[in-house]
C-alpha cells in the first residue's frame, strides 16, 4: 500500500539552497527506489545539509494538516534526506489499520506519525502517548490545528506498571529519556496500555508504535493483554542486536515474530503475529 509522500517546504534564510537542493535528491531516490530505504544515500544527503539549525522546514502530513518542524531537531533533518520522515514505516502501520480500528502511537513526539495515520485513516482512531508536558502541549497543538477529533492524547508514559519516572530533559525532544543519572529532569505519569484500553472499554486495536528511547520492552509487558487478545501488528525501535533481542524475549512468547520490510530503517523492526506452538 503507498500513502502519499508529505510536502516539504523549505522557508528562507541561510541554508535553504542546500536544503532545498537535498530534498530534491530525496524525492527523487524514494521515486526512483520505489521507497526502498539505502542508508548510505541518506548519509551523503545529510552531509549536503548545513552543518547547523535548518531554515524553517514545514510539512503537509495531508490536505489541512500541516506541521512546522523544529530547525535544529533531528525531525527536521531526517524528514529533508528521506523526502518523508520514516515513510515506509508509516505506510507498514496503514497498511494494518482498518476501520474502525485503533492506533496506539507510544512515544508520540510532535505528532508526525500520529497525524499521518489519523488523516489518512480518518475512520479509525489514535491515541498518542506522549508523557514530556512540553512536547505534549505541542502534540495537542497540532491535533487541534489539523481538526482531527479522531486522535486521543494521552499524557503520560506508557510502561510495565502505573506510577511516576524521571525523564532526562534535552535540547531535541526526540531524544528524550527516561533518567538514570546527574542532569535536569521532569517527573512524568507512567500508566500502561493494558490499563489505558481497560477504561476505554478493550477497544480493537490494529497497529502499534513503541519509540520510547530504550523502555521499549516495558511497554509492551504493560500492553499484554492487548497483544494477546488482539494481535496488532507493531513497530518498534530497535536500535542494534541487543535491543532486538530485548524485544524478541518479550515478544516471542505470545506468538509474535521479525517481519523483514525492505522500506524500513535499519533501527525499526515490525513484527506480526505468528501463532503461538
Amino acid at each position: 500500500m503507498t500513502l502519499p509522500r508529505p510536502r516539504l517546504e523549505v522557508g528562507p534564510g541561510s541554508g535553504s539552497l542546500r536544503t532545498r537542493a537535498a530534498l530534491g535528491l530525496a524525492g527523487c531516490h524514494a521515486r526512483l527506489t520505489g521507497g526502498r530505504v539505502h542508508v548510505p544515500v541518506l548519509k551523503v544527503l545529510d552531509r549536503l545539509l548545513p552543518g547547523g539549525p535548518l531554515p524553517r522546514v514545514r510539512a503537509r502530513l495531508a490536505p489541512g494538516v500541516d506541521v512546522d518542524l523544529d530547525p535544529a531537531g533531528a525531525l527536521a533533518r531526517a524528514s529533508v534526506i528521506a523526502a518523508g520522515y520514516e515513510h515506509g514505516e508509516v505506510e507498514a502501520l496503514a497498511e494494518a489499520l482498518r476501520p474502525g480500528g485503533l492506533f496506539l502511537d507510544v512515544g508520540a513526539n510532535i505528532g508526525w506519525f500520529t497525524l499521518m495515520l489519523a488523516a489518512h485513516r480518518p475512520s479509525a482512531r489514535v491515541w498518542a502517548f506522549e508523557p514530556l508536558p512540553a512536547t505534549a502541549d505541542r502534540l495537542a497543538a497540532n491535533v487541534r490545528r489539523a481538526g482531527r477529533d479522531n486522535v486521543r492524547v494521552v499524557r503520560a508514559a506508557a510502561g510495565r506498571a502505573t506510577g511516576t519516572v524521571p525523564f532526562t530533559s534535552t535540547v531535541d525532544s526526540a531524544f528524550a529519556h527516561r533518567a538514570e543519572g546527574a542532569g535536569p529532569s521532569v517527573v512524568c505519569p507512567v500508566t500502561t496500555v493494558d490499563d489505558e484500553w481497560d477504561r476505554a472499554g478493550q477497544p480493537r486495536v490494529d497497529a502499534v508504535k513503541v519509540d520510547v528511547e530504550g523502555a521499549e520492552p516495558d511497554v509492551l509487558r504493560g500492553a499484554e493483554r492487548v497483544l494477546r487478545r488482539d494481535h496488532p501488528v507493531l513497530l518498534v525501535e530497535t536500535p542494534g542486536a541487543a535491543a532486538v533481542s530485548a524485544v524478541e524475549a518479550v515478544l516471542a512468547p505470545w506468538g509474535y515474530r521479525r517481519r523483514p520490510r525492505a522500506s524500513l530503517l535499519p533501527y525499526n523492526s515490525l513484527f506480526g503475529f505468528a501463532g503461538t506452538a
